[in-house]
């Protein structure tokens, strides 16, 4: 543990630090396709998820969470890392509106950084913005799709289209309709920085290819109707 940045993670996969939450504490796992028919990749990583120093991180990002402070002590941490792209939520999801306007006053409070903000929580975002809540030009929120290989609707992307940095995200079994090359390849990330959208001001879709052999056998058992 980096005792500078004892609530972050820094996953091997992207250049960026990340705050993550507990699947089950933030609901994410039970409010989503992906997690009630485990084909999510965190589900299906409990060797690293259930690591000693990994359970002890996201206890401290849960308390965090929930605490006044969250918003003081996440943005001096991410200061700190000199980073220019973050992430939240490689793992847990927004558990509540409270919650949702703690992580958006973040990003407000460093402008000159990037925020990547996946979420299946488009309840919490419509309560958000339809409440007068303004995104952060620096955050681009994207929705993930409810399910494997079903887009989004016409008329969804439509609705979210005034807001510039709502965006989206599919998965597919299909290698030929994958936009992201790190899940057609299973790599790194590497110099790609699509998924924090500043570079696609069009709410061009993100595609995900699932891969995994576990995802792949509880896709094959997962009702799509």
């Amino acid at each position: 543990m980096s005792k500078r940045l004892p609530h972050l993670s820094e996953p091997s996969k992207m250049e960026c630090r990340t705050f993550d939450l507990d699947i089950k504490k933030s609901g994410c796992v039970d409010h989503c396709q992906y997690g009630l028919n485990k084909i999510c990749y965190v589900v299906n990583n409990q060797y690293r998820e259930n690591s000693p120093s990994r359970i002890a991180k996201k206890n401290r990002n849960w308390k965090l969470a929930n605490s006044k402070d969250f918003v003081r002590v996440l943005t001096a941490e991410i200061r700190l890392t000199k980073q220019r792209l973050f992430r939240f939520f490689q793992s847990g999801d927004f558990f509540d509106l409270e919650f949702f306007k703690k992580v958006m006053q973040v990003c407000a409070n460093l402008p000159k950084v990037d925020f990547w903000i996946p979420t299946t929580r488009d309840d919490l975002l419509n309560e958000f913005l339809l409440n007068g809540g303004v995104i952060p030009k620096n955050a681009t929120i994207r929705l993930s799709a409810p399910k494997p290989n079903i887009p989004f609707h016409k008329g969804i992307i439509e609705f979210y289209s005034k807001w510039k940095n709502v965006t989206f995200s599919e998965t597919t079994t299909d290698p030929k309709l994958a936009t992201c090359k790190a899940s057609i390849e299973n790599s790194t990330c590497g110099n790609c920085e699509d998924c924090w959208g500043y570079a696609n001001p069009n709410h061009t879709k993100t595609v995900y290819l699932l891969h995994g052999k576990k995802a792949m056998k509880n896709f094959k058992n997962m009702d799509l109707q």
